[in-house]
Order: C-alpha cells, then sequence, then structure tokens
C-alpha cells in the first residue's frame, strides 16, 4: 500500500550521491516534476519526483545543489511520464535535458481507448489504490517541503513502472506499442520547441472588438497588472482576470473622457490606498495619452497558409472519425484539424506529398492508407 512507503528527500550531498549512485543500476526511472506557476510571477522548476525499483527520490532543485549530474545518468535517458509534454518542457527549459525515450502512460492509455485518462482513474482501475488530491493546487515552492506535500509528490510516480508494464503489455497484444513510441517520439522533439514571444502580449483574447482608444486603456492596465504582479510575486491572473480587464475598459471607454472610480466595475478587495491611487493614476494617464500613440486595431487575419478543398475536408473528416471509431481511438490521434486541412489541399498532388505536409507519424500514415483503401476512388472525385 502506497500510505506506508518512505521517499528519499534528495536535498544534500550525500542523498545526492546515493541517487546517482542508484541510477547506474537501473534501466528506466519514473518521473514528474512541480512547478509553482499558479503561485508566483516567474514560475519554476520546484521538484523532481524518482522513482527506480524500491526507492522513490524527490529531487529539491532549489536547495542549491549542483543537480545537472542527474541528467547524465544512464537511466534518466529511458523514462516513463504521465501527461509528459509539460514535464519535458520544463526540463528542457531549465536545465537543457531531453531524456532519449519516453513511455508516456497517458498517451499508452489513449491509444487503448481508456474511457479515462487521469493518473488516478488509472491507479483505481488497475490497482485499486485512491491517490491524493489535497495537494494538487500547492506552492512547491515552500521550503521546507511540509511533510504531506512530499507524501502526495511520491503518487505521481508511485505507480507508474507497474502501470507502464500492463499497458506496454496491452498494446503489444494490439499491435500499437510501435504507434506509442512514434508518438513519444515526437513529443520529445516537440517539447524542444521555442514558441515566438508574442509580439502584443497585452491583446488578450476578447480585445480584438475594441476601437484604438479600447486598445490603448486596455495597454495600459495591462502593462500596470504585469509590474503588480512581478512586485508582488504573484500570477498576473491573480491580480486581476482578464474579464475584470476588459470590464474596466469598457466602462472606462463609455465616460471617457472623464474618469468616474464610481461607475468602473466592482474591483478586487486589495485595490485600497496607494494600489487603488496607482490604479486610478495609471487609467487617467491612459486617458491623456494623445489619439496619435494609441495602438492601431490589427488587420484581418492573414490567409492560411493552405485553403482546403470543403467538400474533401468534410469527407476526410467522415472517414477519420468512423475509422477512429472502428480502432476505439480519440479521431485526434488519427489526425488533428491542422493535419486534415493540409491532406485536403485541392489539385492532383500524391496522397504522400499530403502526408509529407500534415507531418503524419508512420503509425498515421498506415491507417489513413487503409482509410484510403475504402474511400481513394471517392476522395479523388471529389478533389477534382
Amino acid at each position: 500500500m502506497l500510505k506506508d512507503e518512505k521517499y528519499i528527500l534528495v536535498d544534500s550531498e550525500d542523498n545526492l550521491a546515493n541517487l546517482l549512485a542508484d541510477l547506474e543500476l537501473y534501466d528506466m526511472a519514473a518521473v514528474d516534476t512541480e512547478a509553482d506557476s499558479m503561485h508566483h510571477y516567474e514560475s519554476k522548476l520546484c521538484l523532481i519526483q524518482i522513482t527506480i525499483g524500491d526507492h522513490h527520490y524527490i529531487v529539491d532543485p532549489l536547495c542549491g545543489l549542483d543537480i545537472s549530474r542527474l541528467f547524465k545518468a544512464r537511466t534518466m535517458q529511458t523514462l516513463i511520464f504521465h501527461g509528459a509534454d509539460y514535464d519535458l518542457r520544463l526540463l528542457w527549459q531549465t536545465f537543457g535535458f531531453s531524456p532519449k525515450k519516453i513511455f508516456d502512460t497517458m498517451l499508452a492509455s489513449k491509444f487503448l481507448g481508456e474511457e479515462h485518462l487521469g493518473l488516478a482513474d488509472l491507479v483505481r482501475k488497475y490497482f485499486g489504490d485512491e491517490l491524493k488530491k489535497e495537494n494538487q493546487r500547492a506552492d512547491w515552492s515552500i521550503r521546507p517541503l511540509p511533510l504531506e506535500m512530499c507524501e502526495y509528490a511520491i503518487h505521481d510516480t508511485f505507480y507508474l513502472h507497474e502501470l507502464c508494464a500492463i499497458l506496454a503489455g496491452k498494446l503489444q497484444e494490439t499491435g500499437r506499442l510501435q504507434w506509442l513510441m512514434e508518438q513519444c517520439d515526437a513529443l520529445i522533439e516537440h517539447s524542444k520547441e521555442q514558441g515566438h514571444p508574442k509580439k502584443d502580449p497585452w491583446r488578450i483574447p476578447g480585445s480584438n472588438v475594441f476601437p484604438p482608444l479600447g486598445l490603448n486603456i486596455l495597454k495600459h492596465v495591462w502593462e500596470w497588472r504585469e509590474k503588480q504582479a512581478e512586485a508582488m510575486d504573484r500570477p498576473p491572473y491573480k491580480v486581476m482576470p482578464a474579464e475584470l480587464m476588459l470590464s474596466i475598459v469598457r466602462h472606462v471607454m463609455r465616460d471617457y473622457p472623464d474618469l468616474k472610480q464610481e461607475r468602473l466595475p466592482r474591483l478586487p478587495r486589495n485595490f485600497r490606498e496607494e494600489r487603488l491611487d496607482s490604479f486610478m493614476a495609471m487609467l487617467q494617464q491612459a486617458i491623456d495619452t494623445p489619439e496619435g500613440e494609441w495602438p492601431e486595431k490589427l488587420p484581418r487575419s492573414a490567409p492560411p497558409a493552405v485553403i482546403p478543398h470543403s467538400e474533401l475536408l468534410a469527407a476526410l473528416k467522415l472517414w477519420r472519425d468512423e475509422k477512429a471509431e472502428q480502432l476505439n481511438l480519440d479521431t485526434c490521434l488519427v489526425a488533428n484539424k491542422n493535419q486534415l486541412v493540409w491532406l485536403a489541399v485541392p489539385g492532383d498532388t500524391p496522397w504522400e506529398a499530403r502526408y509529407e505536409n500534415a507531418h503524419l507519424l508512420g503509425w498515421q500514415k498506415k491507417v489513413w492508407n487503409q482509410i484510403l483503401q475504402e474511400h481513394l476512388d471517392k476522395a479523388e472525385r471529389i478533389g477534382e
């Protein structure tokens, strides 16, 4: 039973040395991470949980140890995760580390058509245990780490080795293990991609309807919120949610060029004294900004890279959904929306070229070959 298991907190050179020695004895490790994005302005990696054999390690990246040696260990090149995407990105951004191979038990469950994909659901199904949920939203940067948080942390790796073995066996039986491996390899590469910074991050969803006056007010409000969040070391949305920002803009526009505090929407309770004065001064500054300095509305979105043949796109989507149901797979695994668009390009582009443009994996190509064997004549007629 999980409740009696012990963990080893790696916050000293001795325990780090023990972990490094332990890592030389195994072929793969179960790993999870914890960050503090819900509690601080800039999120950071706060914990790395590692289960190998009967040992459960909780590595503290904030304790001052040089833990980079971990990532050179042979065992750390093959890892088990549950929902690996965020963990892989966090490890890559923090340490420039990426394993060579992974087994993602969440993805494996998708390929098996599991109805529920959460780790707690799978643990309940296969092991009859209930995982604790009390610390899901905890601040993992707290030091010293409370005992209950450490006990919670090992839950996320405790069952992964056994779960991996069970799911891998089922995938082997269904001939889908290689499908998962391809998907996992793609996930590793995807986690290394750096997103391009947004040009105007203050243009939040819902702001595209505002005229230049409203955009000017929103830009000031957004920048004020960022400064407050950084000073308070809190996530910006906890200083002021996006919905409230948009509402404030609408109210200020309504009374422009006057500024009436009593006509603003209800502000957070901590908007008092200096903070409230600062906020109102910022709004007045926005109102006083010359019209020539107001941001312009963005032009309509550029046309997409490819415009699909609408009838072919509808047909491919229908055939994809039918095949996904037949295989008991999530439709997006067979092809997501963007991939369908590339498959449905008009003209006589060969299907192999369509596959490449859609970045289909090998297993997906095989599934689509099966689909086209059944519908190719119709697809070619539609696409003409």
